[in-house]
């Protein structure tokens, strides 16, 4: 690594070079959390207040995200500046963020979205192993300095290679992914020589971190991580590299302590910090959290129904919610469908018996997923019923439930009509195992849909 610059000597005299400390802050999987929720997530403003304490504690400081800032929360649903999610860029350009890599649910909407993100962020996405699949260039910046007080950080960026599998086939139709070391190593060597410190900012999950570390060597000194939503406390070392990862929706603030000397790091200090629940009083962050709450309230918070039964989701087992919706998709298309299929891993929050607002039903349902109708045989059916009790035993991927049939009467030669969503229909071979055929994309979005029936079901005049 190039030497640490000659700023940051006691004496240009002294022999070899002196410890430099400096803090890391980081997060991930923050998922649009705005507002705190007991014992479930932090908020934009108690964070600020946590990263404005521990920068004035530390000589010097930079704050790092590890990915899937969006999906999850109204906030990040709403458009803004031309981008959905535009509001938390917003935020996090306010929280002071310096460098952030992408997340599987930056990609939830289409690719013109990310690209409004990225142009709206005042720091850099950075990625190394997005590629565009026509010519092999990197997508995106691959890696990035950040100079500190003399102390120049190399920062590298990867996305999990599960990213195809997590959203729809059409946001990530042009581009691939590389492998993480292959990656890594193309640009490594640059990194190493312009930096005293190389650190990754990966999307991968901890398993992954920790096996890429295990690849890799010595000119990679740490990997901040996310979407395995970990709580390391404290850091682990694999193979020499230190692996860091604060858990999820700002429950957390991840703090490194390290010391640097003769190009590595040595000794580390790490702890998460939880994140209050309130901020204690106003800060830069207040009023711009406050306006576009207010805004939310005003379009989304008027109730629509009323619950009898709380909602709660499960990837891998039927539930009263999951059951629910299935039935509440095929009574709106009835008509032109003989049974619905919805995968389990779109549900996305608990709602409890009672009062449901519109905000309540865009956090259930946060993703622009699409009502379509295909056609199938029912050996199709059978066969696949067969897959989907299998898989809440593997639990490779999250179950799929469907909507009240008799499957003995299934008719293995009978053309069928199912009705479900461009997500599981574009991700076929994982949810179905057969090839849906003759599909429809009705334009309308499943939440609208839902919407429709829950009023129908359970509707309040307000």
């Amino acid at each position: 690594m190039k030497r640490l610059t000659t700023i940051l000597l006691l004496s240009v005299f002294a022999i070899g070079l002196p410890a430099v400390a400096l803090r890391i802050l980081h997060t991930n999987d923050s998922h649009g959390a705005y507002h705190s929720v007991p014992g479930a997530c932090g908020s934009y403003e108690s964070l600020w207040e946590h990263l404005d304490h521990n920068r004035s504690t530390a000589e010097r400081c930079i704050y790092l995200d590890a990915g899937d800032q969006q999906t999850g929360s109204a906030f990040s649903a709403q458009k803004y500046a031309g981008a959905v999610g535009g509001a938390v860029i917003a935020a996090f350009n306010r929280l002071g963020l310096d460098a952030a890599t992408y997340g599987n649910h930056e990609y939830d909407h289409s690719p013109e979205n990310i690209q409004r993100l990225t142009h709206l962020a005042n720091f850099p996405f950075i990625n190394s192993n997005i590629v565009n699949k026509d010519d092999g260039k990197p997508r995106f910046k691959p890696w990035h300095i950040i100079e500190k007080d003399g102390v120049k950080v190399g920062i590298m960026g990867l996305m999990t290679l599960e990213l195809g599998e997590k959203v729809k086939a059409q946001n990530v139709a042009d581009i691939s992914l590389l492998p993480y070391k292959q990656a890594v190593e193309l640009y490594l060597d640059e990194v190493d020589r312009a930096s005293d410190l190389v650190v990754l900012i990966t999307h991968n999950g901890f398993e992954a971190d920790s096996l890429l570390a295990t690849q890799l060597d010595g000119r990679v000194d740490l990997i901040i991580g996310g979407h395995s939503h970990h709580v390391l406390e404290p850091a682990v070392q694999v193979n020499g590299i230190w692996i860091a990862q604060a858990g999820s929706h700002l429950r957390f603030l991840g703090v490194l302590d390290l010391e640097v000397e003769d190009d590595r790091i040595t000794s580390l200090q790490s702890r998460l910090e939880p994140i209050t629940l309130e901020a204690s009083k106003e800060n830069p962050l207040s009023f711009f959290v406050k306006q576009v709450s207010d805004e939310i309230e005003a379009e989304l918070g008027r109730v629509i129904a009323h619950l009898p039964v709380d909602w709660q989701p499960n990837k891998y087992e039927s539930t009263v919610l999951s059951k629910w919706m299935a039935n509440a998709l095929y009574k709106q298309y009835q008509d032109v469908a003989d049974i619905a299929i919805l995968n389990n891993g779109g549900f996305r929050r608990f709602i409890a018996a009672g009062d449901v607002t519109l905000r309540d039903m865009h956090e259930m349902l946060p993703f622009e997923n699409y009502v379509n109708i295909f056609s199938c045989y029912g050996s199709d059916l059978i066969a696949w019923l067969g897959l989907n009790e299998a898989d809440p035993i593997a639990k490779a991927f999250d179950v799929c439930d469907y909507s009240d049939i008799d499957t003995d009467a299934l008719q293995a030669d009978k053309l069928y009509r199912v009705v479900s969503h461009d997500y599981l229909v574009g991700q076929w071979d994982k949810y179905l195992a057969f090839e849906p055929f003759d599909v429809h994309d009705t334009g309308e979005l499943i939440l609208d849909a839902i919407q429709r029936q829950l009023v129908q079901e359970y509707g309040v005049e307000r």
